[in-house]
């Protein structure tokens, strides 16, 4: 029995005993009941507070692993993601560095093509100076895709169906190979061409135009190394009919095909080796 419940009961029972009026003893009776309620509450209470404590301590130790669980998940990743940082970072600088290379090359390439340009413009212009005189008689120079070329006719250089150099061809020759002996870094290509017109040839020396062309081209190397250009610099070739430089069959057509081409190159092994580095 309940302290409580116990000394209700001995104190009714004393009252009773004393002559106690029974309305009295029948307040202190309900009042014991009252309190009999509250303790039983209170004990309710003890033991749901004691779940509570308990639930509580194993919603702690939960709380707790799933906390560890998740700090070795983030130190895992935290790892795990300045090593991948570290490789990001790495790819980075190496292609910044790739990057800076790329544009120092292609710095180098402009200049060198601004150099070359610069250099074919000059070149020209010299040579546009030094045959100047040979203008009427059917020479010309211009500039395309970068190269320089001075086109000779066969006015001023052979007569019909022959492939020996006149005077005033050798002439002209002669002032080319001038400018061409200070231009030690050119390369030159001289290609004959003919016109459609079959071949007349004495004797026949001549097969064909191809025949007559290759020739030709190799008569004007011949005179350009004679006047001192180094002949390793020097291609000679023959395109017959195959390249004219304008379509037809009339006398003035044909006069403007029958010519020798000086194609002059400048060296781009420099820039070659500047666009093939890595």
């Amino acid at each position: 029995m309940n302290i409580y419940v116990k000394a209700f009961a001995v104190a009714a029972i004393t009252l009773t005993a004393c002559g106690i009026p029974e309305e009295q003893y029948l307040a202190v009776v309900k009042s014991r009941d009252s309190l009999q309620v509250v303790v039983k509450d209170l004990h309710k209470q003890i033991d749901e507070l004691k779940g509570w404590v308990k639930n509580r301590d194993y919603t702690l130790e939960d709380l707790n692993d799933k906390m560890r669980i998740l700090q070795e998940t983030y130190d895992r990743m935290k790892a795990n993601s300045t090593e991948e940082m570290k490789g990001l970072l790495a790819e980075l600088e190496q292609t910044r560095k790739d990057l800076e290379a790329r544009e120092q090359r292609l710095h180098e390439v402009e200049s060198k093509l601004r150099a070359r340009d610069s250099a074919i413009t000059a070149l020209h212009d010299r040579l546009t100076q030094a045959l100047l005189g040979f203008k009427e008689s059917g020479l010309s120079i211009d500039i395309r895709n970068g190269k320089v070329y001075v086109s000779l006719s066969n006015q001023l250089l052979f007569n019909i169906g022959s492939v020996e150099i006149d005077k005033r061809g050798k002439e002209a020759l002669k002032e080319l190979a001038t400018v061409l002996n200070t231009q030690p870094d050119i390369s030159i290509v001289v290609e004959g061409h003919t016109d459609i017109a079959p071949v007349v040839s004495k004797g026949g020396r001549f097969q064909d135009n191809w025949d007559l062309s290759v020739l030709r081209s190799t008569e004007v190397t011949r005179t350009l190394t004679q006047e001192g250009v180094d002949p390793k610099r020097i291609i000679a070739s023959g395109r017959g009919e195959y390249f004219p430089v304008e379509q037809g069959d009339s006398p003035e057509i044909r006069a403007k095909n029958r010519r020798t081409e000086i194609i002059l190159t400048p060296n781009l092994e420099e820039l070659f080796d500047i666009i093939k580095t890595k």
